[in-house]
């Protein structure tokens, strides 16, 4: 990874332009979802997510298992005694279970273990476990686990390396059973490593642990399924267990999320048809599952709204092998399902859990069976303000160069409402660049170009790090009334560097990502979503964009208001500088203009009657202020 975070730090430094580049993936410097995560918990008492890891535990028994399927960001506190690796189902491609445990080059709080040198590396994280009492074996001893490098993250080098340790307690010293050099993503390996004598007494430890770049969020390995027990050998290579590998589903077509007053438009056509859901044999004998899912209403904890099947309903599940069932949403043929989201519901903003759930007849006595919690994943429907593609969680950053250089992601709106903000998630990388800036933009057609919404000439936005793995609100200065339709929301860069918004590799919407570096606009070069969004509402007051400066030691009076054939305004505060007048409409047209230097005030005769913007633009230092009028002639 040294190689690669020097190219990326010499490119940033020299401002590199080049015309033919297009679209880049960039590695990030941080996990602002566990950084999160840590902050929301490490001061509440008794957090069952965040506990003191107290290593002089009660011993731990055989078997050993865990395959990282609980919904935490840290693994099992009974289990292991470190929180450096991250527990997800983000960063894995196919994985043996649903979750896995992430090793990188952060620590346990989503930073780099090395702020100060970007090409430091060394030992990064440890999946360390609990003491374990192996003084009374029956037969042989084996320790078994999956592991894949990459996955959806940051390849690992071939001078990086995953490596597997056992403790030895004669001497207290850690011991090299296995290891393996970076490489590119492969499917999940397994691998078989024997506990031999002398490791056999009270006490014993293991312990995963990567060699990285311990300047960034970078150099991924995902291990899965750690199983230790006795009475294996190596032909014990199949697992006992059918699983799901994901817990990303979506009952909408094409969308994650929309706003919920937009979905009442088309509650039928809004939905999918079915609901593709994986699962996953890892034995070596058939297997016949039982499937259902369930949708229930107030994040979880209300009604349960829809069940299906309603009958039983099953498949065979083939030895070591995958099978999708299409579980049927809204297909009334052949499946005979017609399920779509209660229209009563009036507030603004729901959410409703999708529970997905099988059982199946394992038959045998392997102890692995027990292990249930794989066979329930929860993921969840979301209508707010805003439509998005993405699932929440950037693997990724993404970014165009060059001055001028325009973004965009596009997006059917399936009502007509106004236009107020977009969400955008900016996530760190290597390189801070905050201080970027760039010129929020609206588009009806890419090919011809037309625009409806352009930040005036003499506004930018500066790009703001989100600290908490959350979108941030950037707001229009003239919110826009838009027509149902299809449009394009994005920016225009004003400086040079890349933009690295976050990019989510779990969803795939290649088709809806445009870029224009060279004065044509053209598709994405990389599969996934954009975590851009576009936010709706009904009409209010406007405010001023992130990082928009406004007015504080002086403001306009704007009267009378309703207005009708002349509107007046008087500037407040001492200050005499010079303004530019704009009024401009609900769709960002600007009708007419003038001068404070000359005037105060605007002749709006011949002006429709309706609700129109007043901006104020000081032309000494480009700040803004707003103010809303009604003109009725």
């Amino acid at each position: 990874m040294i190689k690669k975070v020097l190219i990326l730090l010499v490119f940033f430094s020299l401002g590199v332009i080049v015309s033919a580049q297009k679209d880049t993936l960039l590695e990030l410097s941080t996990n602002n979802l566990i950084h999160t995560f840590y902050n929301n918990n490490i001061n509440t008492p008794n957090s069952p997510y965040i506990k003191k890891r107290n290593h002089n535990k009660t011993l731990l028994s055989l078997p050993f298992v865990d395959d990282f399927s609980q919904n935490y960001i840290y693994p099992n506190e009974l289990l292991w005694e470190d929180m450096d690796a991250h527990v997800n189902s983000n960063f894995p491609i196919d994985p043996p279970t649903y979750g896995v445990a992430t090793l990188d080059g952060l620590n346990s709080i989503g930073y780099p273990y090395n702020f100060s040198f970007p090409t430091a590396h060394g030992i990064a994280d440890h999946l360390t476990s609990n003491a374990i009492d192996l003084s009374s074996i029956v037969d042989s001893v084996f320790l078994s686990f999956y592991y894949q490098p990459q996955g959806n993250g940051n390849k690992p080098e071939t001078q990086d390396s995953l490596k597997l340790e056992f403790l030895r307690l004669s001497d207290s010293t850690w011991v090299r059973m296995w290891g393996i050099a970076g490489g590119p993503t492969q499917a999940f390996q397994k691998v078989m490593i024997p506990v031999d004598t002398s490791f056999q007494k009270s006490g014993f430890k293991f312990r995963f642990l990567n060699y990285a770049t311990l300047s960034g969020n970078v150099d991924h390995w995902n291990i899965d399924y750690v199983y230790l027990n006795d009475n294996r050998n190596h032909a014990d290579t199949a697992l006992n267990d059918v699983s799901f590998i994901t817990n990303h589903f979506n009952l909408l077509k094409g969308y994650t999320a929309m706003p919920w007053q937009h979905y009442l438009t088309d509650t039928i056509g809004h939905m999918n048809d079915v609901m593709n859901v994986t699962y996953k044999n890892n034995h070596n004998a058939d297997y016949a599952i039982f499937y259902k899912y369930q949708v229930i209403t107030n994040n979880g904890t209300g009604n349960i709204i829809e069940t299906y099947p309603t009958s039983t309903s099953s498949k065979p599940a083939f030895a070591f092998s995958s099978f999708t069932e299409p579980q049927a949403v809204y297909k009334v043929s052949p499946f005979l399902n017609d399920f779509t989201f209660p229209s009563y519901f009036s507030a603004q903003t729901k959410v409703f859990q999708i529970k997905n759930y099988f059982d199946f007849d394992a038959g045998g006595g392997v102890v692995v069976d027990s292990l249930r919690r794989n066979d329930t994943v929860r993921s969840y429907q979301v209508f707010g303000s805003y439509y998005a593609y993405d699932d929440g969680s950037a693997e990724v950053g993404y970014g165009v160069q060059g001055v001028g250089a325009k973004l965009a992601h596009e997006f059917n709106i399936k009502k007509s409402d106004t236009l107020t903000a977009f969400q955008i998630y900016f996530n760190p990388i290597q390189n801070n660049l905050s201080n970027e800036t760039f010129r929020l933009k609206v588009w009806s057609s890419l090919s011809p170009e037309v625009e409806v919404y352009s930040q005036s000439a003499a506004l930018y936005t500066q790009l703001e790090y989100s600290n908490t793995n959350e979108f941030l609100n950037y707001n229009l200065d003239v919110p826009i009334y838009l027509p149902a339709g299809t449009y394009y929301f994005g920016w225009e860069k004003i400086s040079a560097a890349f933009l690295n918004v976050g990019f989510d590799l779990n969803t795939n919407n290649k088709t809806k990502i445009h870029i224009n570096t060279v004065g044509v606009w053209e598709n994405g070069s990389f599969n996934g979503s954009l975590m851009l969004r576009p936010v709706f509402g009904t009409f209010s007051d406007p405010t001023v964009s992130i990082n928009n400066p406004t007015l504080s030691d002086e403001d306009f009076i704007v009267f009378p208001n309703p207005a009708k054939q002349i509107i007046y305004f008087n500037k407040t505060g001492e200050t005499k500088s010079n303004y530019t007048v704009e009024l401009i409409d609900l769709s960002g047209r600007t009708i007419t203009s003038s001068s404070t230097f000359f005037s105060n005030q605007l002749d709006i005769k011949n002006t429709s009657n309706g609700i129109y913007f007043i901006r104020f633009i000081n032309l000494n230092n480009d700040r803004t202020i707003i103010k809303k009028v009604i003109i009725s002639n």
